[in-house]
């Protein structure tokens, strides 16, 4: 439903042409997936996930310099489609793995700098081949949060799409800890691959429908966030990847209940996101410089 007194945003306006389909629900968490009518145009830029850009060759990542630098990398697009590299989106290789601190939409033939964190704090030296290839993870919802709101505070000061890497690096080693999990380099993948059998279930409980374009996902009754990407092909493309953000988080929840004592009998009841999508259509939106 469409409000002409309001003025129109992109998030609006994605609101107003998506839908609702059916939820898919497996132990804490449940996805309700957005979807664009039947017959309507793709809409967003041609663009290509960064994933499956690295596999095809058409892009290279390295460090910015012999030298490096913590929070920054130089990505290449050598191919013709633009390329999109995910907030939270985890780069494995050259000195140490990072994470994208941002969502960046790479145009073909350009070579730009992204602003990165530091994700496996105990390395600063290059294993085997120079560049970064994928690792098809993407952080926690919850670092995401915490990355997205340092993000936003350095934008107001003009310092770029800046995270705090101490609060990363805090976030990491409580997961590490938590998870009981060794780490040499204190790396995010060791924490990841320790919820490897996990993590496979509940992957194998999701999956894209037709036409999707984005997921609310709810856990323990409440929503934790909305997934967007405005184009049915390039969400099939990458819905793994941006489930893992939620899927993580879900698989500690129902792990500490079970270190208290507590089994996790299914998803708790929740009636429907259409109020959390209205309050989230009127939000006010602030514009990058």
């Amino acid at each position: 439903m469409t409000h002409p007194s309001l003025p129109s945003t992109p998030i609006s306006a994605f609101l107003d042409r998506a839908a609702l389909a059916p939820p898919q629900a497996h132990k804490a968490l449940t996805l309700w997936p957005l979807v664009w009518p039947e017959g309507a145009e793709h809409s967003g830029p041609a663009c290509v996930p960064l994933r499956e850009a690295l596999e095809r060759g058409e892009v290279r990542i390295d460090e910015v310099s012999e030298q490096g630098s913590v929070p920054h990398v130089s990505l290449e697009n050598r191919g013709e489609k633009s390329v999109l590299f995910l907030f939270g989106e985890e780069i494995v290789g050259a000195k140490q793995n990072r994470v994208a601190n941002a969502t960046f939409l790479v145009p073909p033939a350009s070579t730009v700098v992204i602003d990165v964190s530091c994700v496996e704090a105990g390395r600063w030296g290059r294993r085997g081949s120079r560049g970064f290839h994928g690792s098809r993870e993407v952080v926690s919802r919850e670092l995401r949060s915490k990355m997205a709101q340092s993000v936003r505070e350095s934008m107001t000061t003009c310092e770029g799409f800046k995270a705090a890497q101490g609060k990363v690096w805090e976030e990491i080693d409580s997961r590490l800890r938590g998870s009981q999990t060794s780490s040499q380099t204190t790396a995010l993948l060791d924490y990841q691959e320790s919820r490897a059998s996990d993590l496979a279930e509940m992957d194998r409980a999701f999956s894209p429908v037709e036409r999707q374009v984005g997921f609310v996902a709810v856990q323990g009754g409440e929503v934790v966030g909305l997934e967007a990407v405005g184009h049915s092909e390039f969400l099939a493309a990458s819905f793994r990847t941006l489930l893992r953000s939620y899927t993580i988080d879900a698989v500690d929840a129902g792990l500490s209940n079970e270190r208290k004592g507590q089994r996790w009998a299914g998803p708790e009841p929740f009636n429907a996101p259409e109020p959390f999508l209205a309050t989230l259509r009127e939000a006010p939106v602030s514009w990058a410089a």
